[in-house]
Parts: C-alpha cells; structure tokens; sequence
C-alpha cells in the first residue's frame, strides 16, 4: 500500500500489518514540499524490467524504478506545466492520464493524454488533450479505463464541477461521447472511478454526499444516465 504526504514523501505499508512503515521514498526532484497528489503502480512482466511507480505532485510527475541495489530512483517527467488534479494510468497502452485544475494561463480543465515511452529514460508524449470547465473548486480524481466492450479503446471518465456533470470521452474518436448532470444538492464530484460486479461494468461518480454507479448498456454501447446512489453518510453510520 502506497500513501503520498504533504511533504512530498511517499510511505510503503504492508497490508498485513499498517502499523509499521517498510519504505518511503523521498523526492528526488527538489519539491519536498510539495504534496503529493497521486501514487499509481505500473505492473509490468518481469522481462520487460518497466515495473515502478508512477508519483504526482501539485507540479509534476516522476517515475520510481528499482536500481541495482533495490531502492527508488526517480526520473522526472517533461508533462505540461500547471496544477495537477490527479493522474491516470493504463498499463497495457501505457498511456497516462493528467488532469490540471484551471488557472490564469489556461482558463479551463485539462485532461492530457500521454504515451508513457520506455527507452533510455522514460519519457511521455501527448496525444490529445480534452478540455473541461472553468472552476474546480475541490481536487477532483478522473480516470482513464478500457470501454467494456472494446479493450483497444479508452475512455476518459470526468467529473466537472462547474457544470456538475459526467462527462465521457473517446480516444479513439478523440471526442465527447456523453455527458449527464448529478444531484448539485450532492455537492461537487470529486472522483470518477471503474467498478465491475456481477458480470456488470459501471463507471462511479463520488460527490460529498452521495456515491453515483452507472451501469454500461452492450446493446448501446455507452452508460445509462440514470444511476444507482448510495447515500455516503448513512454507510458511515452503520
């Protein structure tokens, strides 16, 4: 189990005792300080030798590899500058997914699509870049998963809290495919996230309120808009 700090230092648990840290890994990138907003682990065949980490901060992203002597060694990304909001990784078209919160510079959302490249030293390129709206006024969590009945197809799944909506990209079209409104009295979406039980495959929204599951429908190939909620508060009481 992975856990990023504020202080930009990430702590390894075994899940069979939490109560002691194995290894941290401190940042090798000159930003101590600044937190961590996302640790995402890259599976790879042990032949390939590409297993690691994938660490955001607020300002950048850096991949952690195991040397020779087994400890992290961090290469830094060259990705778009800006805020970060959250990253995304799917390892079998190794591709990464990072969202920036709006700014001065670049007045709406973006969801950058990146080819993560392993040669010498890991390094990423852009593929496409979709654009949200203009406020996110809470960190927001997107992601990038397989459509359920194509696996040579991706989908960027968003939460946008300005207009509080779900919106769902294609990659292989490179445009919006759905877009639906949630509950505002749930408050803003603050994670969007892949679930599969049953046979069944949804793509969840998460407000303060309210957990929102949308079931994906073969015979039209997208989601149904209308969702089964549960209520957030009322699981925490029991």
């Amino acid at each position: 189990m992975y856990c990023g700090l504020q202080n930009g230092e990430v702590m390894i648990f075994d899940i069979r005792n939490t109560k002691e840290v194995i290894e941290s890994i401190c940042p090798t990138n000159g930003s101590q300080k600044c937190p961590i907003v996302s640790v995402v682990s890259i599976p790879s065949p042990a032949d390939n030798g590409n297993e690691g980490l994938l660490v955001s901060t607020l300002q950048c992203i850096t991949y952690y590899k195991r040397d020779t002597k087994n400890k992290f060694v961090g290469d830094l990304l060259e990705t778009p500058p800006g805020a970060l909001s959250s990253v995304s990784y799917e390892h079998d078209r190794s591709q990464i997914l990072a969202s920036y919160k709006p700014n001065t510079k670049f007045p709406k959302e973006r969801h950058v699509l990146m080819n993560l490249n392993f040669e010498e030293k890991p390094t990423v390129s852009t593929v496409s870049t979709f654009e949200g709206g203009t406020n996110q006024h809470l960190r927001s969590r997107s992601c990038l998963i397989k459509c359920p009945d194509d696996d040579n197809h991706l989908l960027v799944c968003t939460g946008d809290q300005s207009t509080n909506t779900v919106r769902i990209w294609s990659t292989k079209e490179m445009q919006q495919l759905q877009t639906w409104e949630c509950r505002k009295e749930d408050g803003p979406i603050i994670a969007m996230g892949p679930h599969r039980a049953a046979g069944v495959n949804f793509i969840c929204a998460l407000t303060n309120q309210r957990l929102n599951q949308y079931k994906w429908l073969y015979s039209k190939s997208h989601f149904s808009e209308a969702s089964n909620a549960f209520d957030i508060n009322r699981v925490n009481r029991q």
